[in-house]
C-alpha cells in the first residue's frame, strides 16, 4: 500500500463524511493520474519521488479516498528523467488493458519518432499523448513552447490520427501566456484541427490569474478541454466552472504521489507553491492545525465553486463521469457499473475502440431513448412538441433527434449521448450568441441566486427600459412580455386600443393568435373547415383558423412585401378603419426603394399604426434592429427570441401615443415581471454590441452560401439559396426536393451534423465549423447526385425506414 494510503488520517475521514461523500457521484472517471514502476528508471542519480503505482495501487487507492463508488482512469505516461520510455509505456498499458474502461495516454518525448508512436497507438491502444517540458529541446524547462517538448512531426501525427494531448503548459504564465495562446489557436483552428486537447491542472492556472486572463480566447478554441487535477485553489475553478462550457471540464486528481500528501498548492499572488505539511513539519498551535490530503482540498474547492457556478446535480455528475464517457467515446450503459454489450466486452483492450474515439455514433432508431421518449411524447402531448418548427416530422421523421440532453456553443447532444453541430437555425433563432452563452449564463446565474421572483418588480426591467430607448431614439416607452406571438398581439391590441379601429393589414408571419389566423378565416364556413389560405406564402399552408372566432373574418389583411400596390389598395377600401400594418423590415430580401418609406407613408395618411416585427431579424443584422440600417422609423417595434438569447424574453418599444393604450386597455401578467428575462437581455444586447455580431453572422452566412453554391456545382446537385446571410436559406432545386432534403439530412446526421432548410449563423459559429459543414457534406452530395440521376430517393429513405419531412402544419395522429 503506497506511503500516502497508510497515513490517511481521521481528519480525512471526518472531511469525507462530512463534507464529500454527498459531492462525488457513484461514478468517477479520473482523467489525469499516472502509473509507475521503480524500474524504468534504474540510474536516477536522486532518491525517487515517486513509488510503485499499477492498476492495484490505483484500485487501492479509490476505495479508500471514495469509498464505493465506481472508478476508471485516463491514466498518464509520467515523465521522469531518465525513464525508460518503451518499457514505461508497455507496462503501462498491459496494466491499463485489465479494465475495459480505462484509457491511457502515451509519454512522448522529442526523440520519440512518429513511427513508434503510431506503431503504438495502433498495436496497442494509446488513445493520446503526454508531453511534458522537462524533455524541452531547449532545455529551459520553465519558458518552453509547445512544439519544443512536442515537436511538429508528432504533432502531425497526432492530427492525423485525432489523438488526445494531455498537456501542461510551460511559462511562467501558463495558459495566460502570448505563446502559449497564439499557439493553441493556430493548432486549433488552423494547423492541427482534429488533435484534441487537455489543458492539465485548469490550464495549468494554480492561481487565479491565468485562467482569468485566458478564458475568453480559450472558450472560442474548437477541441480544447481542461482537467481540474491538484488545483486547490477556488478561484481558478469558479472562473472556469462560470464562464467555460461545462462539458468540456474532466475531473482529474494527478495521483498517486502529485496530491496524496497532507497539504495543498498554496496560491501566492500570481504564483503558487507545494506545501506538504509533513515535509515542512509546521505547526498550529493556536488552531485545528489537522492537514488533509491535497486531492480532499482539490475536492473541497471544486464544491464550493459549483455551488458559486450554480451547477446543478447533472451538472457535477457530468463533470465526474459523462464528460470523460462521452469525450472518449466509451461504451456505458446510463445505469452505474453496465457496460454496453457488443461495444467493449472484458479482456478487450483500448485499441479495439480506437477508431471509434476519432468518429461521431451513426444515428439509429434501434434502442434508441430519444426516439423512445418522442414515441411517448406523441401520445400525451399534442403535436408532440410546443413548436412546430421543433417537430421532428420537419427534419427526418423517425430519425431527427427530438430532445437535448446539452447545448453549449453551437453543439448539442441527445438523450443517448450523440453529439451535433447545429447548422440549422441555433434554436429557432433564439441563440444569437450561441447556446449557453458563458457570459449571459453568469448574469442569469447571478440574478437566479439573488431571487428571480417576488412581491417586488426586478429593476433590471427599468435599465433595459434605458437601454432600448438609447439604441431607438425614436421611441419613448416599452412594455415587456416573454415570447414573440404573445408581444404581437399585445403590440396589435394597443394599436387597435389607440386608433379605435379593428382591422390589421400584414405582410409575413407573425405568430400563432387569434388576430392573425383570422386571415384564413372565412365567414361563410366554420373556421374549422375553412377554404382560405390567405397565410399561405407568408411562411407556410396549412393554418386553419379552427378555434378563431367567425366574427373576425376580414379583420385580417395579407399583402405581399415589396408590393406596395396591394397595401395601396387596402387602405383605399379600409383606411378608415385600418388599426395597425404589420410586417417584418426584411426577412428573405432586400426592401426595394422606396418601399418602406412607402409604407410608412400610407400609414401616416390613413392614421394607422406601423408596427415592425423584429422577432427574427433583430439584432443579427444590425444592432437594435435592421429598420434602423433602413432608415425608417416604425410606430411600435417588437423584439423577441434573440434578444435574450435563449431566456424568454420580449420587449414592445413605441411612440408614447400608442403605448400610452396599455393605461386603458388591460394588459397585464405575472411572469412578465420576472428578473431572469431583463437581465439575459442586458446581458445579451452588451455582448452583441462588444462582438459587432452583424459583421459576424455576415461573414459566416456568405461563407455558407458561397459553400453550398459551389457544392452543388462540383457534384452537379441543382440548389437554391435565399435570404439575408444572417437568415439563410437553402434548398434542393428539384422536384422531389422534400424528399431530397429528408435524405440529405438523414446522411448528415450520421456524420455529427443537424442541418435543415436553413441556416442562420450564430456568433458561436466560426469559419472553421463551415468548412468542416461543406467538408462532410460533399460525399452526401455525390450520393444526392446520383439520387437524382437514378430517381431513387423514395427506395433510399424506405431503407432507413424514414419518411418524407412535411413542409406544412401537419395533424401528427
Amino acid at each position: 500500500m503506497p506511503a500516502c494510503l497508510s497515513d490517511y488520517s481521521s481528519h480525512d475521514q471526518q472531511i469525507w463524511e462530512e463534507e464529500l461523500d454527498d459531492f462525488v457521484p457513484a461514478r468517477v472517471f479520473d482523467a489525469h493520474i499516472h502509473m509507475f514502476h521503480p524500474d524504468h528508471v534504474p540510474n536516477s542519480p536522486t532518491p525517487m519521488f515517486w513509488s510503485l503505482a499499477d492498476m492495484s495501487t490505483l484500485r487501492s487507492w479509490a476505495e479508500r479516498l471514495y469509498p464505493g463508488r465506481e472508478i476508471h482512469f485516463l491514466v498518464l505516461g509520467t515523465p521522469t528523467r531518465g525513464i525508460d520510455v518503451t518499457a514505461h509505456n508497455r507496462w503501462c498499458i498491459q496494466q491499463v488493458n485489465q479494465d475495459p474502461l480505462s484509457r491511457m495516454n502515451r509519454l512522448v518525448t522529442p526523440a520519440c519518432t512518429p513511427e513508434q508512436i503510431a506503431h503504438d497507438v495502433h498495436e496497442y491502444g494509446f488513445i493520446g499523448l503526454k508531453p511534458y517540458r522537462i524533455f524541452s529541446v531547449t532545455g529551459d524547462i520553465a519558458e518552453c513552447r509547445i512544439h519544443e517538448f512536442l515537436t511538429h512531426p508528432q504533432l502531425e501525427l497526432a492530427n492525423e490520427l485525432g489523438l488526445w494531448v494531455t498537456m501542461h503548459l510551460s511559462r511562467f504564465h501558463g495558459c495566460a501566456d502570448q505563446w502559449n495562446l497564439r499557439d493553441l489557436h493556430e493548432y486549433t483552428h488552423q494547423r492541427y484541427p482534429n488533435i484534441k486537447w487537455i489543458l492539465a491542472h485548469c490550464a495549468r492556472s494554480f492561481t487565479y490569474w491565468p485562467i482569468r486572463q485566458a478564458i475568453d480566447q480559450l472558450r472560442d478554441m474548437p477541441n480544447i478541454w481542461y482537467d481540474v487535477s491538484a488545483v486547490t485553489d477556488v478561484r481558478p475553478l469558479i472562473t472556469l466552472f462560470s464562464r467555460e462550457d461545462r462539458r468540456r471540464i474532466l475531473y482529474g486528481s494527478d495521483g498517486v504521489d502529485a496530491t496524496f500528501f497532507h497539504g495543498q498548492y498554496a496560491a501566492m499572488g500570481r504564483a503558487w507553491q507545494y506545501v506538504d505539511i509533513d515535509r515542512f513539519q509546521l505547526q498550529f498551535p493556536h488552531c485545528d492545525g489537522r492537514p488533509i490530503l491535497a486531492i480532499y482540498e482539490q475536492l473541497l474547492s471544486m464544491k464550493q465553486a459549483a455551488e458559486i457556478a450554480q451547477w446543478s446535480s447533472t451538472d457535477i455528475e457530468n463533470l465526474f463521469w459523462w464528460n470523460s464517457i462521452t469525450a472518449f467515446n466509451l461504451p456505458v450503459d446510463a445505469a452505474p457499473g453496465a457496460i454496453h454489450g457488443g461495444s467493449l466486452t472484458s479482456g478487450q483492450s483500448a485499441k479495439s475502440t480506437l477508431n471509434q474515439t476519432a468518429s461521431i455514433e451513426k444515428p439509429t432508431i434501434v434502442g434508441s431513448r430519444t426516439q423512445a421518449m418522442y414515441a411517448r411524447a406523441k401520445q400525451i402531448i399534442p403535436g408532440g412538441t410546443q413548436l412546430l418548427s421543433k417537430r421532428p416530422e420537419m427534419f427526418a421523421p423517425g430519425l431527427w433527434p427530438a430532445y437535448a440532453s446539452w447545448a453549449g456553443g453551437c453543439e448539442v447532444v441527445d438523450l443517448d449521448g450523440r453529439r451535433y453541430i447545429d447548422m440549422t437555425t441555433t434554436g429557432i433563432g433564439a441563440c444569437l450568441l450561441g447556446y449557453a452563452d458563458p457570459d449571459v449564463t453568469a448574469a442569469v446565474q447571478q440574478r437566479i441566486a439573488n431571487g428571480s421572483m417576488s412581491s417586488l418588480n426586478s429593476v433590471e426591467e427599468l435599465e433595459l427600459a434605458e437601454l432600448l430607448l438609447q439604441l431607438h431614439p425614436w421611441a419613448e416607452q416599452v412594455r415587456y412580455a416573454r415570447t414573440g406571438g404573445e408581444s404581437m398581439a399585445i403590440a396589435v391590441r394597443l394599436a387597435r386600443a389607440a386608433t379605435g379601429r379593428d382591422k390589421i393589414a400584414f405582410c409575413g408571419y407573425h405568430g400563432w393568435s387569434d388576430w392573425y389566423l383570422a386571415a384564413n378565416v372565412n365567414a361563410e364556413h366554420s373556421a374549422e373547415h375553412s377554404t382560405s389560405d390567405r397565410l399561405q406564402g407568408h411562411l407556410l399552408p396549412g393554418l386553419a383558423p379552427a378555434g378563431v372566432p367567425r366574427g373576425l373574418a376580414g379583420t385580417a389583411l395579407p399583402f405581399r412585401y415589396n408590393c406596395l400596390s396591394e397595401l395601396e389598395a387596402h387602405v383605399a377600401q379600409h383606411g378608415d378603419a385600418l388599426a395597425a400594418v404589420v410586417m417584418e423590415p426584411t426577412r428573405s430580401a432586400e426592401p426595394e426603394p422606396g418601399f418602406l418609406e412607402g409604407v410608412r407613408d400610407l400609414c401616416h395618411r390613413c392614421g394607422a399604426v406601423l408596427i415592425f416585427d423584429e422577432i427574427s431579424s433583430g439584432w443579427r443584422m444590425h444592432l437594435g434592429g435592421v429598420h434602423l440600417k433602413y432608415g425608417v422609423d416604425p410606430d411600435v417595434s417588437v423584439f423577441a427570441k434573440a434578444i435574450g438569447n435563449g431566456h424568454p424574453m420580449a420587449a414592445i418599444i413605441g411612440r408614447r401615443r400608442v403605448m400610452d393604450a396599455a393605461q386603458s386597455s388591460f394588459i397585464s401578467s405575472t411572469y412578465w415581471t420576472e428578473g431572469v428575462g431583463p437581465t439575459a437581455a442586458l446581458a445579451t444586447i452588451g455582448k452583441l454590441r462588444d462582438v459587432n455580431i452583424a459583421s459576424h453572422t455576415h461573414t459566416i452566412g456568405e461563407l455558407m452560401r458561397r459553400g453550398w453554391t459551389a457544392l452543388g456545382h462540383r457534384c452537379g446537385v441543382p440548389v437554391k439559396t435565399g435570404g439575408h446571410a444572417a437568415l439563410l436559406h437553402l434548398s434542393f432545386d428539384v422536384p422531389q426536393a422534400a424528399e431530397l432534403g429528408t435524405l440529405y439530412t438523414a446522411r448528415m446526421l450520421s456524420v455529427g451534423y443537424l442541418c435543415g432548410s436553413g441556416f442562420y449563423p450564430s456568433f458561436a459559429h466560426k469559419e472553421q465549423h463551415v468548412k468542416d459543414y461543406i467538408s462532410a457534406a460533399e460525399p452526401v452530395f455525390h450520393e444526392l447526385a446520383e439520387t437524382i440521376q437514378r430517381g431513387d430517393v423514395m427506395q433510399r429513405l424506405q431503407a432507413l425506414n424514414v419518411t418524407p419531412r412535411h413542409t406544412g402544419f401537419t395533424r401528427l395522429t
